[in-house]
């Protein structure tokens, strides 16, 4: 809820009622990479034209709500072993399944105690890079889709690797598609969208075909099962990427920091233009971290948190 240029409250529905509830001090949203811009734009918070065609009054125009929008982007590569009893996938089914519940519910310990990824390898894709910016993510099992669209571990004795760029540069956006809250925003990533993001993507998953070709891994591998034998060439690579690949969820980047007209909050994460109204989430990094997003997200929070009792307290003192 705003009242001129200033930020007073916030209007939300329960039980299909309306409540209103006004902020003594400020607001602070944090929905999201997705939905923080969607909450900007439904408010009147956002680039006109987008408001406009939707019937929403612009009631402050800040073009950059809602777009640089990055994710990691990854190629998902899989192989099979020659011999069984490699992976883990008697433990995620049937009753190798149970046993591991088992594990987990009473001791805390097992299989399914692990994460996703047991191995992680970070390169550079090319000499002369300071840092990696390649990241594989590697999995000692392999996933198949089950009933109902749901995901299940594969009785396949394999494995597999995510293989990705760390820091992309393409950039989408998300944007409301309706003025009804309950309507999902509309995300257009634009993935491999700079030939940069492109290179390093298909020098991503020939890295990760070298380190199951060396000794001693290879020694254990009967074939490779995706992309397969078969694609080699760049385009081939690039064209698998474009229909196979998958996000990370490490959305970013729609509500950016910054102090340039596409900037939507500035240094103290408050709302350029708007009194009252900050924003703390992963929309706010003005570009994507090397690794996972869960982390920054917890100092974003904790840094916000110490500026609101600093600026509190200031406000006390005058």
């Amino acid at each position: 809820m705003l009242e001129g240029k200033r930020c007073v409250g916030v209007r939300y529905e329960k039980d299909g009622l309306e409540h209103e509830v006004r902020a003594n001090f400020e607001v602070i949203v944090s929905c999201g990479a997705a939905n923080s811009p969607k909450l900007l734009e439904l408010s009147g918070i956002g680039n006109p034209e987008v408001l406009n065609s939707f019937n929403i009054e612009a009631v402050h125009s800040l073009p950059g709500v809602g777009e640089n929008l990055r994710d990691h982007y990854a190629g998902i590569l899989k192989w099979q072993f020659n011999r069984p009893g490699i992976s883990v996938a008697k433990r995620g089914r049937g009753l190798g399944l149970l046993i591991e519940l088992l594990k987990y519910g009473l001791f805390r310990k097992g299989f399914i105690s692990q994460g996703m990824g047991t191995l992680r390898v970070f390169s550079r894709s090319r000499p002369g890079l300071d840092n990696p910016d390649i990241m594989m993510v590697v999995a000692p099992f392999l996933i198949e889709m089950g009933a109902g669209e749901n995901f299940r571990m594969s009785a396949t004795n394999g494995f597999f690797m995510y293989s990705h760029m760390q820091r992309t540069e393409s950039t989408g956006s998300i944007h409301i598609r309706s003025s009804d809250f309950r309507a999902p925003p509309a995300i257009r990533f634009r993935f491999l969208d700079t030939e940069n993001d492109r290179q390093t993507a298909i020098r991503a998953i020939r890295q990760g075909r070298e380190i199951a070709a060396a000794k001693p891994l290879s020694d254990y591998i009967d074939k490779e099962l995706q992309p397969g034998p078969e694609v080699q060439t760049d385009d081939e690579i690039l064209e698998f990427l474009r229909n196979t690949g998958q996000i990370t969820h490490h959305m970013v980047g729609t509500c950016r920091m910054g102090h340039d007209p596409m900037a939507v909050v500035d240094d103290r994460l408050q709302v350029h233009g708007i009194e009252g109204l900050r924003v703390a989430d992963a929309s706010i990094m003005p570009t994507i971290p090397s690794g996972n997003t869960s982390i920054p997200c917890v100092i974003v929070g904790e840094k916000c948190a110490a500026m609101v009792l600093e600026d509190a307290k200031s406000a006390r003192s005058t």
